[in-house]
């Protein structure tokens, strides 16, 4: 009997260790999440990725009214990264949606980058003659061309603004009609009898 005890103390050794070891991974792990959970990500642009390259929280600049009409020029907000050791390039960027895109400035990625690119930056990128109106909640496809890196293609929707537009918009009644006389048949002699019996009393 001792010795069958002996040899189960022995099993149960290795085990305690292992539970010691999975704790320690926990904490490692509530640490990075307490960690990221300071950075908040954009949840309103697109994403897409082709090997090492990738583009990030695409999406339109905003406009004062709730939507785009045809033929308008929008500048395109999004971010440009390159994972790998190598350099890369945007070589284009094309969409359906518009007669066509331009881009300008520096289109080079450096290697272990990531870069920001809006109308304000040292590269821009603009769709110019809009084909049809594109109010927001819709979006458009694009394809991100690079030298190595391949294609991307996403469908990029409007910024949404810090506050809305006050333009006045059309206001639908959803609501039923009331009818004030539900309680006392078709007409209102019911109501007129009822009020006349409350006098009487």
């Amino acid at each position: 009997m001792a010795r069958n005890a002996r040899l189960a103390r022995l099993r149960l050794i290795p085990a305690v260790g292992v539970a010691g070891a999975v704790l320690a991974l926990s904490g490692c792990g509530a640490g990075q999440i307490a960690q990221t959970a300071q950075q908040v990500a954009a949840i309103d642009g697109a994403n897409g990725t082709a090997g090492e390259v990738a583009v990030r929280d695409v999406r339109l600049a905003p406009t004062e009214s709730y939507r785009y009409e045809p033929g308008a020029d929008i500048p395109v907000k999004l971010w440009l990264s390159n994972t790998s050791l190598n350099p890369d390039e945007l070589t284009g960027v094309t969409t359906e949606a518009a007669e066509e895109v331009v881009v300008e400035g520096d289109t080079d990625i450096q290697p272990q980058t990531l870069r920001e690119v809006n109308s304000e930056t040292d590269t821009t990128i603009v769709v110019t003659g809009l084909r049809d109106e594109l109010p927001y909640g819709k979006s458009i496809p694009m394809t991100f061309s690079f030298a190595s890196g391949g294609t991307i293609s996403v469908n990029v929707p409007i910024e949404i603004p810090e506050q809305r537009s006050t333009e006045p918009r059309e206001t639908v009644n959803i609501l039923p009609e009331e009818h004030s006389d539900i309680w006392f048949g078709e007409g209102h002699e019911g109501e007129a009898g009822h009020e006349g019996t409350e006098e009487g009393h």
